[in-house]
């Protein structure tokens, strides 16, 4: 298993070399972070498609702004996270009305059986897509609880229900300080158990 210091080492000098406009940093970057930042996308929009759409974003977020980032103020993961998050909460926001419009085609089973026509999972890997969807979501069930019960509240609040750090703080009924350290050690203790 990596150390986890290693890991956040590795993905600031991959930061740094994608602020200097390396491709090949970023696609290192993309394939050492997707998992786990569309995992919490997937979890605050619950539709794996625009899930996808946001994730689009995000990686040309981090793609344009990784020269602002600073290893003083957050680690490398924490920093991706913290950029996921909030355009997944921009695109709830923004256009919540919007996908009320969006006419989505439904085909019964027996139509789709009978059909012939590809189903557009089975296109992206289908079965395999879903079974890796559900391996990610067992293994972050798993890591969760081995974190403390304040800290893994803290963060599902935080990452799952989308609330701020004042918003947590209101809700747990602590200080906020406590809620911030609560999120930023369970966030410390999950890196490691995700990524090995």
């Amino acid at each position: 298993m990596p150390d986890p210091g290693e890991l956040q080492g590795d993905l600031g000098n991959l930061l740094a070399r994608v602020a200097l406009g390396n491709h090949a940093a970023f696609k290192q970057l993309y394939d050492s972070t997707v998992r786990c930042l569309l995992a919490i996308i997937v979890r605050l929009l619950r539709d794996p498609a625009w899930a996808e759409e946001v994730m689009q974003e995000v990686y040309v977020a981090v793609w344009n702004s990784a020269s602002s980032y600073s290893s003083v103020k957050a680690q490398p993961m924490t920093w991706l996270m913290t950029i996921a998050r909030n355009k997944a909460m921009d695109a709830l926001r923004s256009t919540a009305s919007d996908r009320e419009y969006i006419v989505r085609p439904r085909i019964s089973d027996e139509e789709d059986e009978n059909s012939g026509t590809p189903d557009a999972a089975d296109e992206r890997g289908g079965l395999l897509a879903r079974l890796l969807q559900a391996i990610d979501a067992e293994r972050l069930r798993g890591c969760l609880q081995r974190l403390e019960p304040a800290q893994r509240q803290a963060i599902a609040l935080a990452f799952y229900d989308g609330l701020t750090h004042s918003e947590l703080a209101a809700h747990m009924r602590q200080p906020l300080g406590t809620v911030k350290a609560w999120v930023r050690r369970g966030l410390e203790r999950l890196r490691p158990c995700l990524q090995g």
